[in-house]
């Protein structure tokens, strides 16, 4: 009786101290994390910024310029006065000086609310740059899972699936639709909750048709890996 009694109390002990007692619940949720940058409407803002800037420059030029003709002006007024025979420098100067008003007032026009649109601009392009946009849906293809999106964001958390080694996923941002493909390594790991995560590793962009991409290089695992996709 006291040997079976001693054996039912060492199988109790086992039991009880199970390490993982649990471990036939399986959590999974690894994510992927996605940046979309339109660099097509930051090119668009360089370039009218760079007008902007020409139009500014060639302004200031042309006043420096309308300043150097009215000293020289006002020496060959001064050499007249003095009894000099200057009348046809005088006479050029003043067409000179007439056209650099001109050109002055048209430049003038064209600048106005410059600097307050450049400022406008500029704080766009800072908000493109960010990543912030609204992407319309991102269907996880031979899942039948769609994500469907009403606000913007800078970061996208995807979801990877774990019945294989590859997801892909058809991404529509204001109405065009492209197709992302990832590939990675699953693994399993027992996570604080004692249940088994099935994660993934060595997530990498085999697939993508955007302009370009910044690759994961480091910490390429289930929630730190970010890819920054332009176009």
């Amino acid at each position: 009786m006291k040997n079976i009694l001693g054996i039912l109390t060492f199988f109790l002990l086992i039991v009880a101290c199970d390490p993982c007692d649990d471990c036939d619940s399986v959590a999974f949720e690894p994510t992927v994390s996605f940046i979309f940058i339109n660099q097509d409407s930051i090119n668009s803002i360089d370039d009218s910024l760079s007008v902007f800037a020409f139009n500014d420059s060639s302004f200031s030029a042309n006043v420096d310029s309308l300043d150097i003709l009215r000293d020289s002006l006002q020496s060959v007024n001064d050499s007249i006065a003095n009894g000099g025979d200057l009348n046809s420098e005088q006479m050029n100067l003043e067409q000179w000086i007439n056209e650099r008003q001109t050109d002055s007032a048209l430049f003038a026009t064209i600048n106005k609310d410059a600097d307050s649109i450049s400022g406008i601009f500029n704080a766009t392009k800072t908000i493109i740059n960010s990543g912030l946009l609204l992407v319309d849906q991102i269907e996880i293809l031979g899942a039948s899972s769609t994500l469907t999106y009403q606000d913007s964001a800078i970061i996208w958390s995807i979801p990877l699936s774990y019945e294989g080694a590859f997801t892909q996923y058809e991404v529509t941002i204001a109405g065009e639709a492209e197709i992302i493909e990832l590939a990675y390594d699953n693994f399993q790991e027992v996570g604080e909750q004692r249940n088994v995560l099935i994660r993934a590793e060595n997530i990498r962009v085999v697939n993508e048709p955007y302009d370009s991409l910044i690759n994961c290089e480091e910490n390429c695992i289930d929630g730190e890996a970010t890819f920054t996709f332009y176009f």
